[in-house]
């Protein structure tokens, strides 16, 4: 079963950040997820995505826009992530790189509120059960 944990941490390694935490198949789920995206132009929100557990009071609303913005906070720790078709491709690609090991990618966008972060192989339940409030 696909993994991918989303959480919202406040001053995270220097910024706010959303993380994302996967293992392979939650990768290749939020890969797929995102190509959807891009390729149909349809909103959808990243806990649509298989073996999804994200964060009380977090929300993610994925976007194909004309215009590449990046991670907008609509409010509190409701999110819109923004980005063109080129700018989803160029995160899609970040992410099938990290398919060879434990590793984390920062996906920034022209102009994030918040800094995103995919990690795999580096966070586990330990960490999570620590750090998710």
């Amino acid at each position: 079963m696909a993994s991918i944990r989303v959480g919202f941490f406040e001053d995270f390694k220097g910024a706010d950040t959303l993380l994302l935490d996967v293992e392979h198949e939650g990768l290749n789920a939020l890969i797929a997820l995102l190509q959807a995206v891009a390729s149909s132009g349809r909103r959808m929100k990243i806990s649509a995505c298989p073996g999804s557990v994200v964060q009380s009071g977090v929300a993610v609303d994925l976007l194909r826009t004309v215009g590449d913005t990046g991670l907008v906070r609509a409010s509190g720790t409701e999110f819109v992530w923004h980005r063109s078709e080129d700018g989803w491709a160029e995160v899609i690609e970040k992410l099938a790189a990290m398919r060879t090991g434990a590793c984390h990618q920062y996906l920034d966008g022209p102009r994030d509120a918040v800094r995103i972060m995919v990690s795999i192989g580096e966070y586990g339940d330990a960490w999570w059960q620590r750090h998710d409030s």
